[in-house]
């Protein structure tokens, strides 16, 4: 009896940890939609904050050309939008343009076009504008930057 007790005991404690097993790779395979290209591109730098403003999210990556024509040759770009479909970016471009901002397309290696609404060479010039857009633009709050790889 004793035996049958502690079996029982394992069985139980075993279907539990199979069980709880399971779920937490089910959670992992739903979140895992990102390709290992993406996950190179996506390189996250240290935020930078400027007083009590919300933290600017700086994102190297390495363009590539869109449409046969070579990506700028700035470092520094603020990126408004990003899209998987080319003509989503195109259609932004026109939102933007009707409040008054000019862009240009840029495409990275893992295939996502961004809005970009300048290129310099200046970080600080770049990060400057952010501020000025999100202050200006409140629903392009999430404007970031990224950094082209050389």
């Amino acid at each position: 009896m004793k035996k049958l007790t502690i079996t029982y005991i394992y069985s139980i404690a075993l279907a539990i940890f199979l069980f709880s097993s399971c779920a937490g790779l089910n959670k992992r395979v739903k979140t895992s939609n990102v390709t290992s290209a993406e996950l190179n591109a996506v390189k996250v730098e240290s935020p930078v904050t400027t007083g009590s403003e919300p933290a600017i999210r700086e994102v190297e990556e390495k363009l590539v050309p869109n449409n046969e024509i070579l990506p700028d040759n700035h470092r520094y770009f603020v990126i408004i939008g990003s899209f998987r479909n080319p003509g989503n970016a195109v259609k932004y471009q026109v939102q933007l343009k009707n409040d008054g901002l000019s862009s240009e397309i840029v495409k990275n290696e893992a295939g996502l076009y961004r809005v970009s609404v300048l290129a310099t060479d200046e970080i600080e010039s770049a990060r400057e504008d952010i501020m000025r857009i999100r202050k200006s633009f409140p629903e392009y709050f999430d404007t970031w930057l990224l950094i082209q790889k050389k």
